[in-house]
């Protein structure tokens, strides 16, 4: 069987909760099952909600592990395109430094993401959904 290459590139973001807004840089990652956020980043929002049972995310790095502890709900606009509804986030304490937010596989397939020369993209503009 032939593994697929995961990609990875980076996304202009806005998250919105209540009254705080932030735009970022998005890792967008083929090979994240999950979409994390870090927790400085939920604080900051006022998003944050914890878990009665933290867990652990395996990551591509050896031997890493993001402890995850808890969620948040947010609206998100992704290159400049509104996500109906927004999206969850899982919350890791231990992100790395350098990233605040990873788009992974779920969202990348629900909003159709697709993966330009320019960065990544939505397919279809407005993001729709289907219940099928």
């Amino acid at each position: 069987m032939r593994r697929v290459k995961a990609e990875q590139a980076f996304a202009e973001v806005e998250l919105k909760f209540k009254d705080r807004r932030i735009k970022l840089k998005a890792l967008v990652d083929t090979g994240a099952s999950r979409s994390v956020i870090s927790k400085r980043l939920a604080d900051y929002l006022g998003a944050f909600t914890p878990l009665e049972k933290p867990y652990e995310l395996r990551t591509a790095d050896r031997g890493g592990r993001l402890k995850v502890v808890g969620y948040c709900n947010v609206d998100v606009v992704f290159e400049g395109v509104e996500v109906p509804g927004g999206a969850r986030f899982e919350v890791a304490e231990n992100l790395r430094e350098d990233v605040d937010l990873i788009i992974g596989r779920p969202e990348i397939d629900a909003w159709e993401i697709t993966f330009t020369p320019e960065g990544p993209r939505p397919r279809k503009v407005p993001i729709e959904f289907e219940v099928i």
